[in-house]
């Protein structure tokens, strides 16, 4: 740490990520996990190291410890980072931002609900909600009900995903009965 704060050079956070990832992703591919994303950025005073997983059925602890053990080795001998960080492998979760162009196709292409909040208001609202039916890199088509409507991809702030459970809820108030 002490070598890092001397060369005054600060890591781009962009290309750590993107060099985790392409040291990590075929190893978390085949223990039997998607990787969602890899994020390295600032929380209080610490540097973090997240590592976004996911699944058919879902993330338990189990499969964080799993491929915590897996890409730990793995970061440790590629180094990337010159600074003390927290790495920290999670569940991508039920929300999900759509940050990469893969991430807004897998919404289109399972027609998941989303979000889009824009930075100017379109017709008097900054959020729109809907499934996207299209995406062709510039722009996003979202359908709700019989309501459709495009946006160019530069008019977006932020689009979340709503990735629903697996949870069979009639299985689950059936064991409540019992």
């Amino acid at each position: 740490m002490a070598e890092a704060k001397k060369k005054g050079a600060k890591q781009n956070p962009k290309n750590v990520a993107e060099k985790v990832r392409a040291a990590v992703e075929e190893l978390v591919i085949n223990a039997g996990y998607t990787l969602w994303d890899v994020s390295y950025y600032k929380e209080g005073p610490e540097m973090i190291l997240e590592i976004a997983i996911d699944k058919q059925g879902g993330i338990s602890i189990n499969d964080c410890s799993a491929v915590t053990r897996i890409v730990e080795p793995v970061i440790d001998e590629l180094d990337p980072i010159e600074e003390s960080y927290c790495l920290q492998v999670s569940s991508a979760g039920t929300v999900r931002p759509l940050d990469k162009d893969e991430h807004i196709r897998f919404a289109c292409d399972n027609k998941l609900n989303a979000v889009i909040g824009l930075y100017v208001a379109v017709d008097g609202s900054k959020e729109y909600t809907g499934v996207i039916e299209e995406y062709d890199g510039e722009k996003i088509t979202l359908v709700n009900g019989e309501e459709k409507r495009t946006f160019d991809k530069k008019q977006i702030s932020k689009i979340n995903a709503e990735f629903e459970t697996e949870i069979d809820l009639a299985e689950d108030e059936e064991k409540d009965d019992e």
